[in-house]
């Protein structure tokens, strides 16, 4: 908090807390996304990548930036999710966040930072809010809260852990890629066994119970997150969950068409930025072969002529046009 008083002239900022931001920022919080969510209002999410898709997703005015693994196959061509190390993501997360604007900024846990103990989880997520004050929440991809062998799932105690540590989490349920092997492959969940819906819907009481603020419902069927939605106090995003979730999630590179192939039966394209930009380059190209493109008087700079003579003469050649 600010307050400004008005000696003579000068205007001097008096903070009235030690912890106060000389220049407060207007960032989107939990409670703004939570009275989005209490009065029906749908939220807002969209992954980014990078300063450019950061920015881009910040002038839209979306709720929520996710900086999300996927970024590992849309943004640098790995196969899968799991192969990019927490080094080489927290470097994009960090990218994402000097883009300028409000959105409430999550990021993602990525495969292999928080698996090996419950003080790996914890180290990994405080790493990740320390990349920038604009990170106000991690994401955590869960598996069911109960198995075969009777065994609580180890992500929901490490979402228990980092919660009562003051570590905002989004839980991530359902469809969660980084368990693709243990689930046989990118495929919907709980549309083909009541048992497995009735596990992702006791998921997501086990996720508000423990204090995550969201939770994502990826690739379940629309009743079920529906019914899911209904029975939670706390916002659910979907992707692949039909329309009655709290909000919706899109992958950017996804709703912008950047990449060619198929699009995932999950999305939407909302532009052709692959083609767009694969003809702007051809035209380009078409422009510097025929000579079109650069022209010297629109591109170029000018020398003035007294320069230009003194140039000629120490380098001996003779004198030449502008």
């Amino acid at each position: 908090m600010l307050r400004l008083t008005k000696l003579g002239t000068n205007v001097v900022g008096r903070r009235l807390y030690s912890v106060a931001p000389v220049t407060p920022v207007n960032q989107i919080t939990i409670a703004d996304l939570f009275a989005k969510h209490v009065s029906k209002q749908p939220i807002t999410m969209i992954t980014a990548y990078d300063y450019i898709t950061g920015t881009w997703a910040q002038a839209a005015e979306c709720d929520m930036v996710l900086v999300g693994d996927s970024l590992a196959m849309c943004a640098l061509g790995y196969n899968s999710t799991t192969e990019i190390s927490l080094q080489e993501f927290k470097y994009h997360v960090a990218a994402v966040c000097r883009a300028p604007g409000t959105a409430f900024v999550v990021a993602d846990m990525p495969f292999g930072s928080f698996e090996s103990s419950l003080e790996k989880g914890i180290e990994t997520a405080v790493s990740l809010m320390q990349v920038s004050s604009k990170v106000g929440a991690v994401k955590l991809e869960v598996g069911s809260s109960s198995n075969p062998n009777g065994l609580r799932d180890y992500s929901l105690r490490l979402a228990e852990e980092l919660c009562s540590r003051g570590i905002p989490v989004v839980g991530h349920i359902g469809l969660t890629p980084q368990r693709v092997h243990a689930l046989s492959g990118y495929k919907a969940q709980g549309g083909a066994d009541a048992r497995r819906a009735e596990a992702i819907h006791r998921t997501a009481q086990e996720l508000e119970r423990v204090g995550c603020f969201s939770v994502v419902l990826e690739c379940v069927p629309h009743k079920v997150s529906e019914t899911i939605t209904r029975n939670l106090n706390i916002p659910t995003i979907g992707i692949g969950a039909g329309k009655n979730t709290s909000g919706q999630v899109l992958v950017q590179s996804d709703l912008l068409g950047m990449l060619p192939g198929k699009l995932p039966r999950l999305a939407k394209q909302y532009g052709h930025l692959y083609e767009d930009s694969v003809r702007c380059i051809r035209t380009y190209m078409d422009e510097v072969t025929t000579g079109k493109f650069p022209e010297n008087e629109k591109h170029g700079f000018r020398i003035k002529e007294t320069v230009w003579l003194e140039y000629l003469a120490k380098v001996g050649k003779g004198n030449g046009d502008l």
